[in-house]
């Protein structure tokens, strides 16, 4: 039992780790193209340079913000877990408190016949 709990929260440490690495697909190449498309469809003039700044800079706080609300998902199902896995082993250990006075009950009830 204390194994399997032992290996499953190597598993859930694993995962976390792994859930808290924003993965990053916009690059640099994908935001000039989508602004250079928005830019020639614009009526407006504006510096292609300036809005893409904006949008890379944009980009890089959303990603932050992202990551810490990733760190404290995370870290939200780790503490669930473990008390969880703390509950479960509690469980455990009255269990077998319980058959160890249910065989010493039998004992003494054998003994009395």
């Amino acid at each position: 039992m204390k194994i399997l709990v032992l290996a499953s929260f190597v598993i859930v440490l694993g995962l976390f780790l792994f859930l808290t690495q924003v993965p990053v697909d916009i690059t640099p190449e994908k935001v000039s193209a989508a602004v250079s498309e928005a830019v020639s469809k614009s009526e407006a003039t504006v510096d292609e340079d300036i809005v893409k700044q904006v949008v890379l800079s944009s980009i890089e706080v959303l990603e932050k913000g992202q990551s810490k609300r990733l760190k404290y998902l995370a870290a939200a199902y780790l503490v669930i877990w473990l008390v969880f896995m703390l509950y479960v082993l509690r469980l455990g250990q009255q269990q077998q408190q319980l058959d160890q006075r249910l065989a010493q009950l039998e004992q003494t009830s054998n003994g009395e016949e």
